[in-house]
Protein backbone atom coordinates (compact mmCIF):
# COMPACT_ATOMS: atom_id res chain seq x y z
CA UNK A 1 0.00 0.00 0.00
CA UNK A 2 1.42 3.36 -1.05
CA UNK A 3 0.29 6.59 0.60
CA UNK A 4 1.86 9.95 -0.20
CA UNK A 5 1.43 13.32 1.51
CA UNK A 6 2.46 16.24 -0.66
CA UNK A 7 2.58 20.00 0.01
CA UNK A 8 1.88 21.55 -3.37
CA UNK A 9 1.90 25.21 -2.25
CA UNK A 10 -0.96 25.88 -4.66
CA UNK A 11 -2.80 23.42 -6.85
CA UNK A 12 -2.96 25.22 -10.17
CA UNK A 13 -3.68 23.56 -13.48
CA UNK A 14 -0.66 22.74 -15.63
CA UNK A 15 2.73 21.56 -14.45
CA UNK A 16 1.59 20.70 -10.91
CA UNK A 17 -1.33 18.59 -12.15
CA UNK A 18 0.86 16.74 -14.65
CA UNK A 19 3.55 16.07 -12.03
CA UNK A 20 0.99 14.69 -9.57
CA UNK A 21 -0.62 12.46 -12.19
CA UNK A 22 2.80 11.10 -13.24
CA UNK A 23 3.71 10.43 -9.60
CA UNK A 24 0.42 8.61 -8.91
CA UNK A 25 0.90 6.37 -11.94
CA UNK A 26 4.63 5.75 -11.56
CA UNK A 27 4.57 5.00 -7.82
CA UNK A 28 1.23 3.10 -7.93
CA UNK A 29 -0.23 5.33 -5.22
CA UNK A 30 -3.30 4.09 -3.33
CA UNK A 31 -3.91 7.32 -1.40
CA UNK A 32 -2.71 10.85 -1.99
CA UNK A 33 -3.00 13.61 0.62
CA UNK A 34 -2.40 17.08 -0.76
CA UNK A 35 -1.70 20.02 1.54
CA UNK A 36 -1.88 23.74 0.77
CA UNK A 37 -4.16 23.40 -2.28
CA UNK A 38 -5.09 27.09 -1.92
CA UNK A 39 -8.41 26.17 -3.57
CA UNK A 40 -11.80 27.17 -2.24
CA UNK A 41 -13.59 24.64 -4.46
CA UNK A 42 -12.64 21.16 -5.61
CA UNK A 43 -14.83 18.94 -7.77
CA UNK A 44 -14.84 15.38 -9.03
CA UNK A 45 -13.37 16.29 -12.44
CA UNK A 46 -10.27 17.81 -10.79
CA UNK A 47 -9.80 14.67 -8.66
CA UNK A 48 -10.24 12.37 -11.64
CA UNK A 49 -7.74 14.43 -13.66
CA UNK A 50 -5.14 14.27 -10.88
CA UNK A 51 -5.72 10.57 -10.24
CA UNK A 52 -5.95 9.52 -13.88
CA UNK A 53 -9.00 7.31 -13.29
CA UNK A 54 -12.72 7.74 -12.70
CA UNK A 55 -12.77 5.17 -9.89
CA UNK A 56 -11.57 7.58 -7.22
CA UNK A 57 -12.82 8.60 -3.82
CA UNK A 58 -12.05 12.00 -2.37
CA UNK A 59 -12.65 14.42 0.49
CA UNK A 60 -11.44 17.96 0.90
CA UNK A 61 -11.28 20.92 3.22
CA UNK A 62 -11.34 24.29 1.44
CA UNK A 63 -8.66 26.95 1.72
CA UNK A 64 -9.37 30.04 3.80
CA UNK A 65 -8.62 32.98 1.52
CA UNK A 66 -5.31 32.16 -0.17
CA UNK A 67 -3.96 29.77 2.46
CA UNK A 68 -4.54 26.18 3.44
CA UNK A 69 -6.75 23.63 1.80
CA UNK A 70 -6.51 19.85 2.09
CA UNK A 71 -7.42 17.16 -0.43
CA UNK A 72 -7.34 13.40 0.07
CA UNK A 73 -7.79 11.17 -2.98
CA UNK A 74 -7.82 7.39 -2.87
CA UNK A 75 -8.34 4.31 -4.98
CA UNK A 76 -11.84 2.98 -4.46
CA UNK A 77 -10.45 -0.47 -5.26
CA UNK A 78 -8.27 -0.31 -2.13
CA UNK A 79 -10.17 1.94 0.33
CA UNK A 80 -13.84 2.21 1.14
CA UNK A 81 -15.38 5.00 3.21
CA UNK A 82 -17.96 3.55 5.56
CA UNK A 83 -18.73 6.64 7.64
CA UNK A 84 -18.22 10.10 6.28
CA UNK A 85 -17.93 13.04 8.63
CA UNK A 86 -18.41 16.59 7.48
CA UNK A 87 -15.78 18.96 8.76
Amino acid sequence: MNIISYNVRGLERGVTWAAIKRMVCKEKINMLCIQETKKENIDVSLCQALWGDKEVGWEWLPAASATGGLLCIWSEEVFQVTKQSHW
